[in-house]
């Protein structure tokens, strides 16, 4: 079965279909607590719910897509709570701290749902497109945070363009997250991985 190129299920809404869609999301939220997303198979999926197999289909007819809605959902959250602005009153430190604090509790919550999004954002064509667009905010705040922090002078104007340097540092985030908060650390490890990617990043930008 072919991949879909958009998370888009075809169907029309309603608080019915709205459930079901939201079963088979925590089905492969469930899913990937045992295993990682290469290995699980829709059919697992769909037989983690209580829904005709005839009737998944009308909602999603791969393994990607009930992915990419389960992402959509919990980003859409983190939008709604996060600015991702940087203040007129922070530092660039204070700004990035805030920042990496709130992707670790981002991943804390969905590491592995957001890990196998990375990976399938990995993968040329519309998947990437897709995860590109999603991270896309988060790249463009940093990049305008730079351009800011070198107004200020809180960031030398070293002559380096701000967009690359806010994918790396972007980059750099997730590469962190899906390798040290995709599987159970302690608080002082997590604490100790916060302080060394704060420093990285900083450094990146030419702070430290």
């Amino acid at each position: 079965m072919a991949a879909p190129q958009d998370s888009g299920s075809g169907i029309g809404g309603g608080p019915r279909a709205a459930q079901r869609m939201l079963q088979l999301q925590n089905s492969l939220v469930e899913s990937l607590r045992t295993k990682p997303f290469s290995r699980i198979t829709y059919k697992e999926i769909t037989e983690g719910v209580d829904i005709d197999r005839s009737t998944v289909y009308r909602y999603y007819n791969h393994k990607n897509q009930v992915l990419q809605a389960a992402v959509d959902v919990r980003l859409t959250a983190f939008a709604s709570r996060v600015d991702l602005t940087f203040g007129r009153k922070e530092s660039i430190d204070g700004y990035m701290g805030r920042l990496v604090d709130a992707w670790i509790g981002l991943w804390l919550e969905s590491g592995p749902l957001l890990a196998a999004a990375s990976g399938l954002g990995a993968e040329p064509g519309p998947p990437r497109e897709w995860w590109r667009e999603r991270i896309g905010p988060w790249i463009e705040a940093v990049r305008e945070a730079i351009e800011v922090g070198r107004f200020v002078e809180e960031l030398p104007e070293d002559g380096r363009p701000a967009g690359p340097l806010a994918e790396m540092t972007v980059g750099l985030c997730l590469s962190t997250f899906n390798r040290e908060l995709t599987v159970e650390r302690d608080e002082e490890h997590r604490t100790m991985v916060r302080d060394l990617l704060l420093d990285a990043i900083l450094r990146i930008m030419g702070r430290r």
